[in-house]
């Protein structure tokens, strides 16, 4: 990890500016952050805009959120950090206040709406350390099959599987169209404000 800018007061209270480098080096900030801790950070985000004749149209920006942090969860397997928290700093596209969440699951929303025809998956989640996260994709695999659809599991050590693993592990082939999901997480953050 490269240290970019230390700024630290004699209380221990200051500010840091980190540049992961490595895979492991999300476990690290995983283990500096804490639940009230300030995070900036650089997402992209799903933002909806009306034009002067009143259509609307959404488009996804890149743009740099501060938020409050209230969870933390880390994922050994993939070496993902989730943080949940409020977005702290006025923001041209994210209102103060709203939830901002890293990493959601869009495939497992799509199964719930019985839209996955054909589900990909990497081997590798059924050898997960944490327990819980083995189950939710056993869960997710048999509500699959129970609801008529296809699974391929896909070997981590050939390079299909290599390359579904860094697409978090986990696809899905949908049956029909559905909503865009990035939606529905919207409405669900602004219903949590």
């Amino acid at each position: 990890m490269k240290l970019i800018h230390k700024d630290i007061e004699k209380d221990n209270a200051g500010q840091v500016t980190l540049v992961p480098e490595e895979a492991e080096d999300m476990w690290h900030t995983y283990n500096l952050l804490q639940v009230g801790d300030s995070l900036r950070a650089s997402t992209i985000r799903k933002v909806q805009t009306e034009s002067t004749t009143g259509s609307v149209g959404s488009s996804r920006v890149r743009t740099t959120l501060t938020i409050c942090v209230e969870t933390i969860d880390f994922d050994s397997h993939a070496c993902q950090l989730r943080v949940k928290g409020t977005n702290i700093v006025e923001n041209q596209y994210v209102k103060m206040g709203a939830y901002h969440t890293i990493e959601v699951a869009h495939v497992e929303k799509a199964a719930d709406a019985l839209a996955i025809d054909t589900l990909l998956i990497s081997d590798k989640l059924f050898r997960h350390q944490d327990v819980p996260t083995r189950s939710r994709y056993v869960r997710l695999v048999d509500n699959v099959r129970d609801n008529g659809g296809n699974v391929r599991i896909f070997s981590s050590l050939h390079v299909s599987g290599e390359q579904l693993t860094q697409l978090s592990g986990v696809a899905a082939i949908l049956r029909f169209p559905i909503a865009d999901l990035s939606e529905a997480e919207d409405e669900s953050s602004s219903d949590d404000d």
